[in-house]
């Protein structure tokens, strides 16, 4: 019985202490954004997210926000329940706090994570890296003038707020078909296998000032379902986009724009 409670304690060792190689491992991957690309975000990576939302993408709530409360509700009751002998043992505790983060850490980048240092998607897209302010005046322009037009097309007053009459729901279902459109013209944009689900902490969110976010656990993309629907499109396909593999938010802010812009709807 010693020699396993010795073992144990040696392998939770080894686990706590595998955080700091882990984040200098990610560190040097994520200096070689090149073979990033070429190997996780498009070799490992969506064969992961396929098979996530393959596994979760039927369920109608959101089990990534489910095991957060769980987990939330365990630790908190740990450390009620431990607090003295805590104090007693910091140095144990401290320990298997270590194991913990670096486990989650390692799950956290193997399911989801690098993606943060994949090469920019303004690569793919081949997009010119500067552009002066007066074509960012000029586009901005452009879309304010559009914007005018569209608002005073649907209400036929220009004083009006545009009402949307859809259902979160099937704004859910428009988003998708909005994607099934893109993803003919712009391949690597291509969605199947939907995960896309109201998130239990909608209320803590907006409290937060967050739309939304990516479950890097469980691949779910969770939008607060309290955003109003002016919103609520555009947010819904940005989260997609992580989904894809995109983390960098300047870029899933724009497949969000591009997918609901090009919407047929």
């Amino acid at each position: 019985m010693a020699i396993f409670d010795l073992m144990k304690n040696k392998l939770k060792n080894a686990i706590a202490i595998s955080l700091l190689p882990q984040v200098i491992m990610v560190k040097w991957l994520g200096s070689y954004p090149e073979w990033i690309e070429r190997n996780y975000s498009e070799g490992i990576y969506p064969f992961l997210s396929k098979a996530y939302r393959a596994l979760l993408g039927w369920v109608p709530f959101s089990v990534g926000d489910f095991i957060y409360a769980i987990l939330a509700f365990l630790a908190l009751s740990y450390v009620i329940k431990a607090r003295k002998t805590i104090f007693k043992t910091p140095r144990q505790f401290i320990r298997n706090l270590g194991m913990v983060l670096a486990v989650a850490y390692f799950t956290f980048n193997f399911c989801w994570g690098l993606n943060y240092y994949r090469q920019p998607i303004a690569q793919k897209f081949e997009l010119s890296k500067t552009h002066t302010a007066d074509e960012l005046n000029h586009f901005v322009l452009a879309l304010i003038a559009k914007t005018n037009t569209l608002q005073y097309t649907i209400t036929k007053d220009t004083a009006t707020a545009v009402k949307i009459p859809y259902s979160k729901e099937e704004i859910f279902s428009k988003t998708l078909v909005g994607y099934k459109k893109i993803g003919h013209q712009i391949p690597f944009l291509s969605y199947e296998r939907s995960s896309l689900k109201k998130s239990i902490f909608s209320t803590p969110l907006t409290y937060m000032g967050y739309g939304g976010y990516i479950n890097p656990f469980t691949n779910e993309a969770q939008v607060n379902a309290r955003l109003p629907e002016l919103r609520f499109p555009v947010v819904c396909a940005h989260e997609i986009g992580h989904q894809l593999g995109y983390a960098a938010e300047n870029e899933t802010n724009f497949i969000g724009y591009l997918v609901t812009a090009s919407n047929d709807d």
